[in-house]
Formats: C-alpha cells, structure tokens, sequence
C-alpha cells in the first residue's frame, strides 16, 4: 500500500457534473511505498466503502522537474485528477486503491 499526506492544496480546477472530473494540484509527503504515475488514490478509511471515488496521480513535480514516481519520505507537487478532488483538504491521508 502507497500512502501519502496532503501538506497544502496549490489550486484546484472544478469538472463539469457528468463530463468532466476535478483536478487538483497538492503538495505532499510520501509516507509509505513510491506513487508511480497512473496509481489511484482514495481518501484514507474510504477504501472499504463500495462506490468511493478515487483520485488518478497524472502528475508529479519534484524539485521544478516533472518525474514519474515519488519516493518515501520526499515531498512534491503532484496533480490529482477524480470526482471530487477538489474536496481534497490538509492534512488528508490518501491510501493507493487496491487493484482488481
């Protein structure tokens, strides 16, 4: 399990109800594993309810340069792109989503 902590949110893009999803853009410490592009996250305690949205990782900065994986310990931007994103808030714990 790969498992991050949301320190700030650095802006947020709403998505059109039914078209679009919401990205937001965070910076974040990787507490636990290496997020690679392409993983889902949800919120933490959220992964056991059915239906839960998750937030597709489409981007990572570290240091002022695009990468595709974040490491433990390290802190980057990353960008966050689901239904409900934008209710992302400090200090939340996101947990990768079980793959099926």
């Amino acid at each position: 399990m790969l498992s991050k902590a949301v320190l700030s949110i650095e802006s947020v893009t709403a998505g059109v109800t039914g078209a679009t999803d919401d990205v937001a853009v965070c910076a974040v410490r990787c507490l636990e594993g290496t997020a690679q592009l392409g993983t889902v996250f949800q919120l933490s305690g959220s992964a056991a309810v059915p239906g839960t949205p998750g937030f597709l990782l489409t981007g990572i900065e570290w240091y002022g340069k695009q990468v595709e994986q974040l490491d433990t310990v390290h802190s980057g931007k990353v960008t966050l792109t689901g239904a409900g994103a934008g209710t992302l808030a400090e200090r939340d714990v996101l947990n990768s989503a079980p793959r099926h």
